[in-house]
């Protein structure tokens, strides 16, 4: 499967109702755009999508990774204040 970063662009419309596309992409804040033959359109739509859907599903683990440690964090604190609550008991 290939996966290309960004997304497709119509750059121009020429009088023949014809459309020429670019790639637009962003690295490390600099702007990229590449000019897309028309033959390879479907190529680079297909795996500008492909990324796009692999990108969702990495920040939907990230976010359910961060929910997981917020729980645990929270569990772990809720543990410490009980123990502090509960009376010391004297050793006999």
């Amino acid at each position: 499967m290939r996966m290309t970063r960004g997304r497709l662009c119509v750059s121009a419309v020429r009088k023949s109702g014809k459309k020429a596309y670019n790639l637009q992409y962003r690295r490390k804040t600099k702007q990229f755009v590449k000019s897309i033959p028309t033959d390879q359109v479907e190529m680079f739509r297909e795996s500008t999508e492909n990324c796009r859907a692999f990108l969702e599903l990495v920040q939907r683990h990230v976010d359910d990774m961060t929910k997981r440690g917020i729980r645990e964090i929270e569990r772990e604190a809720k543990d410490a204040r009980r123990k502090a609550k509960a009376p010391k008991r004297a050793n006999s």
